[in-house]
């Protein structure tokens, strides 16, 4: 199926279950312009999706829960940090993402995105993926442990004492693929 046929076909069901959920008409719309992205990667990563519906509305779901959870964390972010950690944080987390979906083969980064990136809880990429809790968690930590496997090869790590990421610096003997390169400059993460 296209995403056309699928996307014309649910749309106007889930713009009004997503008004249901939030007060905002553009924030909805927002929204559901996420879905419609889901729904293309997906489509493009062709991934088994059973019941079209059923999964749209999850995703739905999923992306409202975000933007919730993503707003709370931001305004306690603001209270609780300086506003120089804030930034970092957030190219961390990009880049993590990043790498995440462009280094990891798709059966392991999907679930370990989901998880890590998305903070989505691990039964219900189960339910997404249409996987056995046992095989998301399996993957989800053999996605971690290829994950620092790729980054201890180019990255030294410093932590703090609560065992949070502190610094990072780049190691001179590793070669960098240009499109991460490009991505860590496009963050300042590069000097």
């Amino acid at each position: 199926m296209t995403f056309n046929i699928i996307w014309n076909k649910h749309k106007s069901y889930l713009i009004n279950f997503i008004k249901t959920k939030i007060n905002n008409e553009h924030i909805a719309e927002d929204i559901l312009q996420e879905v419609s992205i889901k729904l293309v990667d997906n489509l493009k990563r062709k991934t088994e999706i059973k019941n079209y519906k059923t999964w749209l509305f999850q995703v739905a779901r999923n992306t409202i829960a975000d933007y919730y959870r993503k707003n709370n964390k931001h305004s306690e972010l603001l209270i609780n940090q300086p506003e120089n950690n804030i930034e970092s944080s957030a190219c961390v987390c990009d880049l993590s993402g990043f790498v995440i979906q462009t280094y990891l083969p798709e059966k392991y980064s999907t679930p370990l995105y989901m998880s890590d990136i998305e903070q989505k809880p691990q039964q219900e990429i189960a339910e997404i993926l249409n996987l056995s809790l046992t095989a998301t968690k399996s993957r989800i930590q053999r996605g971690r442990k290829k994950l620092k496997e790729l980054v201890s090869d180019c990255i030294d790590i410093s932590y703090n004492n609560r065992g949070q990421v502190s610094d990072f610096q780049l190691k001179t003997s590793c070669e960098l693929p240009q499109e991460l390169k490009t991505e860590m400059e496009r963050m300042n993460l590069l000097p």
